[in-house]
């Protein structure tokens, strides 16, 4: 028995320990290919019927919905004792590269937004300028809504919460070793979180089935009676009046969000691979992206995948230390979110084309400060594109007649397909911004 270690002298010793961790093992092990046929089920048990797909949908909402509620405190529980290893390392050092981390997060979302803006500009054809005679009103109803979340977003009070108590355990060092075990039950349930990542996957399956509905449910009511308009993507015009033509332009813009989003990730990966020559791109999209992103896809929440996310990168890249990787991710979870900042501006340019209101790349430019700032407030859930509806709209000078219309479209088509492309984005983000950072530190 010499030669056994610790953890097989266990499995020895409780059998039962040894087949639940047999069990996660195989789940890890076949995890892209479960993913797939759970989806392909969910497709053929939503055909079947129709009560299935909106049973498995309450059941997910009511899930995610739930955990929204645990998200703050797993932000705290994951950035305190990030913090207390920082500081307590070496205060200055910990200081130094916590405000580096934040500096890159605000760096790299301005340039996604202005990546974001040149994007839609070609794909969409927009012109170079119009007028932007609601910029003012727009950046100060942002400013306002702004201010208000800092004191009203649970998870600022997260935030708070972990800075205040960092600042009192550094004066008690058994608080302080108490809080960095933590992050350890946050990394566990990513664990436990990878079985029902088929489950997810086969309610978007049954979710992708009932498009249709969904939209029509959403958006339905509230244009009726108004004549759509048609927009052109890549130089295909798309009538959104004619049969199925609302239901193209949601599959093509969820789509293209995928498509802008993977060439900003694409981005992200040659910016990797210069900080880490030895950073191998064959286990990143085996090891890492496959298994991560069914999750994030199936569900649309950042705060969801962030205990499997910090699992998945400590499996990948064992070597980074776990201050670097736990704040990154973290913080990350919030602050990194530049698929959303894409996906906000795609969303725009639909919305506005649909409705035959011409918007130009100076409009769009100058709304990058109102996205920006209102991006600190999003909560990381499904959904969570609705509170830029109403700032872009004055800001894109949509007539009053018209705002409740933009509004109603706005809401309506980014929920679903473009959640997921966006939310996946967002989080694998953060894996290479680990890596990247990790040569700050």
């Amino acid at each position: 028995m010499s030669g056994i270690n610790i953890s097989e002298r266990e499995e020895y010793d409780n059998p039962a320990i040894g087949f639940i961790n047999n069990f996660f093992s195989a789940i890890e092990r076949y995890l892209p290919a479960l993913s797939v046929l759970f989806f392909i089920i969910g497709i053929c048990l939503a055909n079947i019927s129709a009560s299935f797909v909106y049973v498995i949908n309450d059941a997910m909402e009511t899930f995610i919905d739930s955990y929204n509620y645990l998200a703050p405190v797993a932000i705290y529980l994951i950035l305190t004792p990030t913090l207390i290893k920082l500081f307590s390392f070496s205060r200055f050092r910990g200081r130094k590269f916590a405000n580096r981390a934040i500096l890159w997060f605000v760096k790299t979302r301005i340039i996604a937004c202005v990546f974001a803006v040149v994007s839609v500009t070609l794909i969409f054809d927009l012109p170079l300028y119009s007028s932007t005679l609601g910029f003012t009103k727009a950046m100060s109803e942002s400013l306002h809504s702004f201010a208000w979340m800092l004191g009203h977003s649970v998870y600022f009070y997260a935030l708070y919460a972990s800075g205040i108590t960092v600042v009192i355990s550094l004066k008690y060092d058994r608080l302080a070793k108490f809080l960095v075990k933590g992050v350890d039950l946050i990394e566990w349930l990513g664990t436990i979180i990878m079985p029902i990542i088929p489950l997810f996957m086969m309610g978007i399956g049954a979710y992708v089935t009932i498009i249709p509905k969904m939209i029509e449910k959403n958006v339905g009511n509230d244009i009726a009676g108004f004549q759509l308009g048609s927009i052109t993507m890549l130089g295909i015009p798309i009538d959104a009046a004619a049969p199925y033509g609302m239901i193209l332009i949601y599959v093509l813009g969820s789509f293209l969000t995928g498509a802008v989003c993977g060439l900003w990730h694409f981005g992200l990966i040659i910016l990797a691979k210069y900080k880490m020559p030895d950073f191998s791109l064959k286990k990143y999209f085996t090891a890492y992206w496959v298994k991560i992103y069914p999750l994030l896809w199936a569900t649309s929440s950042e705060a969801m995948a962030t205990p499997l996310n910090l699992l998945l990168i400590k499996k990948l890249c064992p070597d980074i230390r776990d201050e670097v990787r736990q704040f990154v991710v973290g913080t990350g979870s919030f602050f990194n979110i530049n698929g959303t900042m894409i996906n906000v501006f795609i969303m725009t340019a639909i919305v506005a084309g649909v409705l035959g209101i011409q918007i130009s790349f100076m409009q769009l430019f100058f709304s990058i400060p109102i996205v920006f700032l209102i991006g600190y407030g999003v909560p990381g859930i499904p959904g969570e594109l609705l509170i830029f509806a109403g700032p872009l709209a004055l800001c894109m000078r949509i007539s009053p007649e018209l705002t409740p219309i933009f509004l109603s479209l706005y809401i309506g088509l980014q929920i679903g397909l473009p959640d997921s492309f966006r939310t996946a984005s967002n989080s694998t983000d953060d894996c290479l911004g680990v890596i990247i950072l990790d040569k700050k530190y």
